[in-house]
């Protein structure tokens, strides 16, 4: 028998939303220490609203900090309450353009990674860190494309390292497999995604071939050098599509279609 949950006053972000019957949505939120949480908010949408009904449907969009109370069993809660968190603190992150479409794309990925009803406090922050990144990048979008590289996929590198780690798939980048060794700055490396990397070549076994130099610095989270985040960026889609099944994420499409290859 599910047992009943009662969330009061907790901090979240909304990570997708839906239509449920003719007034309500299905929300799913991200809660600092609850994780992933469903939950339905009954009568929010609709013609004849209050206005302050019509005030609270503008709640319901990503990118805000709130605070929610929700209520049921744990397939799927009952919106309480919802509201912006405290007013001494910023509300909402400001993103347009490629930040904007960066962050749909962290939202859809933690949609299908989080585990449920689970304390993810290093997640939510790591979650708030990426999207103070992506909103100072809103700020300073460049021309030139090397720049634009760096402003964009350095955040975006880090956060998907990091979750990784958390969520307990932490990639190996710093033992050759074949000689138990130490990465070396000056080799090149084979990295099989099981296992990790080594400077012998296995033939009929999926490889990336990655550079030593970059393998250090991503563990050592410096994603500053154009090489590692082109490298770091195809090790980390590898990584990341293996625990999604390889089934596409449709944020990725969207940017490919909009922006071409700059963040993919």
């Amino acid at each position: 028998m599910t047992s009943r949950v009662n969330l009061d006053n907790q901090a979240a972000v909304i990570l997708h939303q839906y239509d449920y019957r003719n007034s309500s949505l299905i929300v799913n939120f991200f809660m600092s220490n609850f994780g992933k949480v469903s939950a339905i908010a009954k009568g929010v949408k609709g013609k004849g609203q209050s206005k302050s009904r019509q005030n609270q449907i503008s709640l319901f969009q990503p990118f805000q900090k709130l605070m929610v109370s929700l209520t049921g069993k744990q397939d799927l809660l009952t919106l309480k309450n919802i509201e912006l968190s405290a007013s001494g603190q910023k509300q909402n992150w400001q993103l347009r353009g490629k930040s904007l479409y960066c962050a749909y794309y962290i939202n859809e990925l933690l949609l299908r990674l989080l585990p449920s009803h689970t304390d993810c406090q290093e997640i939510f922050s790591l979650y708030q860190q990426v999207l103070d990144a992506l909103a100072e990048c809103s700020d300073l979008e460049h021309s030139d494309q090397r720049q634009t590289m760096i402003l964009y996929e350095a955040p975006l590198r880090f956060f998907e390292l990091n979750l990784l780690e958390l969520l307990g798939y932490g990639l190996n980048l710093i033992n050759d497999i074949s000689s138990d060794s130490q990465i070396e700055v000056d080799k090149e490396y084979f990295y099989n995604i099981e296992s990790g990397p080594s400077h012998i070549e296995v033939p009929g076994v999926k490889q990336l071939h990655i550079g030593g130099n970059t393998l250090i610095n991503l563990n050592n989270r410096q994603l500053s050098d154009e090489k590692t985040l082109q490298e770091g960026k195809l090790l980390l889609k590898w990584a990341i599509n293996e625990h999604l099944a390889n089934k596409p994420l449709k944020s990725r499409e969207l940017f490919k279609q909009l922006y071409g290859g700059v963040r993919e």
